[in-house]
């Protein structure tokens, strides 16, 4: 069964600059969500862990725009990197498709992050959902009163035929534990399943939903959930609960979205629509910005636009989601001298991870001295880590059987913050005895080799951080993740605690697990951890916006709203 894509979202996203956007500004909650999570004799609500959503850095010598609440009216103009190349068929869509098609889809659960910075997952599109690990059955209250874009109603016939189209596609995560799936009424759908895991509510809970009715206009009054004449449709065509309605595609240029007058939230979404220029080259979307063409530049800047944009008088703005860089030694060939745990060790050793995040970063990275920010489920702090020391790097070389060096190619992408990074990595990684050759890729053989065939050696990735660091884990390291890293390794140890993992019911076990994944993966030094960093937005100040508050896999774009200006 193909492998889910849920947090590879971020490739295209950070593609350019492999860096994503977020925003700062109020959020409403539903009033009716209630947060669960599993317990070994049902659900309970539970305070999820998590940290300050965000922060805004207001430029100097500039006066921030007051505001008295959400105003109403107004088109938001903003700059992202890419569109997708399958809207509404989620076997066929590829990394980053489904970021861009947020605006108009929903899922049944989502992410959720407070204004205390307490994280963790609400009801969306159902208004309660209960995970029972006795009984196996996942239910689902469906939301009443919700309505597609095309008028059509939301209800246990339209999630059931959803759910299973992603099944019936290969999407669905843990497939093969479903039993069946149930409507026992209008508004209810159970799934019963045959083995209990932790990861259903990411898993299941993070189901989009789409319009069955407009998918058998498509077809022809045909309800099957793989229809040729369906998918065709699909490429181009997003019917959903969402606030906004599509308004035009116009593929590697633009898309815009207009305010869906019948969204089931009452008195949102607060903008009338949303257009998205899409433009890869940062000097042009700064310029776009500078002469007030768009309003917010929402994917693609870099540590050197923040600095300079924020001095003239635009708005930076950041929050707890980020991209991690990591190095990641070919561990699965079992003839790669990465192997070898001593030459593992010598990779960090040799690099002074501080004095580059400052280079690069000017400020707003933050080097990674072990696999889990200090604010996520993982982070040890009594754990020892492998600080810059050129002496005990060479000592490992030699130890491990190069005491005259050993060449390595590096695979990085072919963008120039990726660029600057491998540049300044190799520097380090010569003076260690590490012979190292940049292999620099376009996004197309990068990633194809990241997720498909493989890196030959050594490749500079970044990987997530959403929703939980036990979620983070299993779909980036786990022996069963959602984004594969094709040549990361996983040994007989990691694969047994992996199985223990999703088993543990409760939050406090699921916490002590990731720490004891995450502590084995650094002491084995199955990757080595870099820097952060930061999901970061510039915008006009007289734009509010939260499109990264609730993690990469959430877009409340309901909650956008502007100053007049």
């Amino acid at each position: 069964m193909k492998k889910a894509i849920a947090l590879v979202l971020l490739i295209l996203v950070v593609a350019s600059l492999l860096l994503a956007a977020c925003g700062g500004g109020t959020t409403t909650a539903p009033t009716t969500a209630t947060t669960t999570s599993p317990t070994s004799t049902g659900t309970t609500t539970t305070t999820p862990t998590g940290t300050t959503p965000g922060q805004t850095t207001t430029p100097t010598g500039t006066t921030p725009t007051a505001t008295t609440g959400p105003k109403r009216g107004g088109i938001l103009r903003g700059i992202i990197t890419a569109g997708p190349a399958m809207m509404s068929y989620r076997g066929k869509m590829g990394p980053g498709d489904h970021t861009y098609v947020m605006p108009a889809v929903e899922y049944l659960v989502e992410p959720y992050v407070d204004e205390q910075g307490n994280r963790g997952w609400i009801p969306f599109l159902c208004e309660s959902y209960n995970i029972d690990p006795v009984g196996k059955t996942f239910t689902y209250k469906i939301r009443k009163g919700v309505k597609f874009h095309d008028g059509s109603d939301l209800n246990a016939d339209v999630v059931k035929w959803n759910i299973q189209q992603q099944i019936d596609s290969g999407w669905w995560q843990d497939a093969d534990k479903v039993v069946s799936i149930e409507t026992p009424d209008d508004y209810t759908v159970v799934i019963r399943f045959s083995e209990y895991s932790n990861q259903y509510e990411f898993n299941w809970g993070w189901t989009a939903i789409w319009s069955k009715a407009a998918w058998m206009q498509a077809t022809g009054g045909d309800a099957t959930t793989t229809n040729e004449k369906g998918q065709a449709w699909a490429v181009d065509h997003v019917v959903g609960t969402g606030p906004f309605k599509l308004k035009e595609y116009k593929r590697d240029a633009s898309i815009s979205w207009v305010r869906f007058e019948n969204y089931w939230q009452p008195g949102k979404p607060y903008l009338d629509g949303l257009e998205f220029s899409i433009v890869t080259d940062s000097t042009t979307a700064s310029l776009l910005l500078q002469s007030g063409n768009v309003d917010a530049w929402l994917q693609g800047s870099a540590a050197k636009d923040w600095k300079e944009l924020e001095a003239k008088g635009f708005k930076v703005q950041s929050f707890w989601p980020g991209l991690p860089q990591a190095l990641f030694p070919n561990t699965t060939n079992p003839n790669s001298k990465w192997q070898d745990k001593r030459l593992r060790e010598a990779l960090e050793y040799a690099i002074d991870k501080s004095t580059i995040a400052n280079a690069l970063g000017l400020g707003f990275y933050k080097p990674m001295p072990q696999i889990a920010p200090s604010t996520e489920w993982g982070y040890i702090p009594d754990l020892p880590v492998r600080s810059y020391n050129l002496t005990k790097a060479k000592q490992l070389l030699a130890e491990a059987g190069y005491p005259n060096g050993v060449k390595v190619k590096l695979l990085i992408q072919n963008t120039p913050a990726s660029i600057d990074a491998g540049q300044s990595l190799k520097q380090y990684l010569d003076q260690a005895g590490f012979k190292t050759e940049l292999d620099v890729a376009d996004a197309g053989r990068y990633f194809g080799s990241v997720f498909g065939t493989g890196w030959d050696d050594l490749v500079q990735m970044f990987y997530g951080m959403d929703v939980n660091y036990l979620a983070t884990y299993m779909s980036w390291f786990s022996s069963d993740p959602k984004s594969n890293l094709a040549s990361f390794g996983r040994t007989p140890e990691q694969i047994a605690m992996d199985k223990q993992a999703v088993l543990i019911p409760d939050v406090a076990g699921q916490k002590a697990m990731t720490e004891k994944l995450c502590r084995y993966l650094y002491e084995e030094a199955r990757l080595v951890p870099l820097w952060w960093v930061p999901a970061t937005t510039v915008q006009f100040p007289y734009v509010h916006h939260e499109i990264y508050r609730h993690g990469f896999i959430r877009w409340d774009t309901e909650n956008f709203w502007m100053d007049p200006h």
